[in-house]
């Protein structure tokens, strides 16, 4: 067995990056769906597809398919591999004192669940860890599920995983106290667990339980601080906000960012409307044109718990001719919500790097499996501001 660290990783991927594309998903603005428990998304021999293709047959058995659900667009596609070749020849600051087992000769399994394949972030996340494994860890075999954004199918898939005999579990939970059901079910049988995106309420999170995620209330700091920088307060700002699903932490989380930073301030500013999006594209335009039908053109600002909710702020206020006069502000970068930053008609979005998460998810669970650990260990990934000073970076 080989145990390399960040610094070889760099190197690793740059000689494959010169020789083919790079791997990884970004396509958090389209649902794409993918298999379920079953679906094996890389092995690096005849043994390990053998294997995956065993495990993949006694999870079908657990799990019905839509085939129409696997099918991603080409599009999808090369943006993951050139987005990931990005990531890891342009590595950030922050990344560089990372320290993880990243290259190996051993086979490995893991059960990777799902939020769910209807919500688009985690889409960008699940397509992610998925290439980033075909690329630099060709010798994981990753099993996939739908989590369905149920708690208690989150454990099921967590328990049919370990009675397959997985070497470790990667989950984006659905809920901070029902998963903590996955935490125990991990416990008893002696099983790695990375938690990704999304928080567990358990004393084992960071201390045994690596999670590897942003700090949510970071993003709505960031999403007040250019309020602060670009909107004038010297007459009372009138503001409404779309706000996130409940029971979420990073839906209290984003919301606290936004207006204790802007109260700290002393931004003056009225908060007219909160009402909740769910994180909905369709949910918040409905939201916008209530506004709109309330109060006409007297919004001017509109921060929103997610991008999927700034575009159907945007698409109602644009319906109504009103777009022009009010600044709605985003998170998570997707790619059209990066397109209208850049067409001047999104204020801003907070980069949630969906990328990172999944590729220091994949090293967690990679470091543990060769360590031979059942700790694992937690990664904070910055959130970014894109605004029109910086849009064409991103695009």
């Amino acid at each position: 067995m080989r145990r390399k660290t960040l610094a070889i990783i760099l190197a690793f991927g740059m000689t494959l990056s010169m020789a083919a594309c790079g791997s990884a998903a970004d396509s958090s603005s389209a649902g794409s769906g993918s298999a379920e428990a079953g679906a094996a998304s890389s092995a690096a021999s005849e043994a390990a597809s053998s294997a995956a293709s065993e495990a993949a047959s006694s999870a079908a058995s657990e799990t019905e398919t839509d085939a129409e659900s696997t099918a991603e667009s080409e599009t999808d596609i090369m943006y993951a591999k050139e987005d990931i070749e990005a990531s890891v020849n342009g590595i950030g600051d922050w990344e560089k004192e990372l320290d993880m087992a990243v290259s190996g000769d051993e086979s490995f399994t893991w059960g990777f669940i799902d939020l769910g394949y209807k919500d688009t972030f985690t889409t960008k996340e699940r397509n992610t860890l998925r290439y980033y494994c075909e690329k630099y860890f060709p010798n994981v075999t990753v099993l996939e599920a739908d989590g369905e954004m149920d708690a208690n199918r989150q454990i099921q898939l967590a328990e049919n995983f370990i009675t397959q005999g997985v070497d470790a579990l990667i989950l984006i939970p659905s809920d901070a106290d029902g998963c903590v059901g996955v935490v125990d079910v991990c416990q008893e049988n002696k099983m790695p667990l990375v938690v990704m995106t999304g928080v567990i309420h358990t004393d084992l999170l960071n201390n045994g339980i690596g999670f590897v995620g942003s700090d949510n209330r970071e993003a709505g700091v960031l999403e007040a601080e250019w309020i602060i920088d670009n909107v004038d307060d010297s007459e009372t700002v009138k503001m409404c906000y779309q706000r996130g699903q409940e029971g979420y932490d990073h839906t209290e989380l984003r919301q606290a960012g936004v207006f204790e930073t802007l109260d700290e301030a002393g931004f003056n500013y009225e908060l007219v409307s909160v009402q909740l999006s769910d994180y909905m594209r369709d949910k918040a335009m409905n939201n916008a044109e209530d506004w709109i039908t309330s109060y006409g053109d007297e919004i001017s600002v509109i921060p929103c718990c997610n991008d999927e909710a700034a575009m159907g702020t945007l698409q109602a206020y644009q319906a109504a001719g009103l777009a022009d006069g009010v600044k709605i502000l985003g998170i998570d970068a997707n790619q059209d919500a990066i397109q209208e930053v850049a067409n001047g008609n999104l204020a801003c979005t907070i980069m949630q790097n969906g990328l990172a998460q999944a590729k220091w998810a994949a090293a967690s669970a990679y470091d543990a499996c060769v360590n031979k650990t059942l700790e694992t260990k937690g990664v904070t990934v910055p959130f970014e501001r894109i605004d029109s000073t910086n849009v064409q970076d991103y695009m």
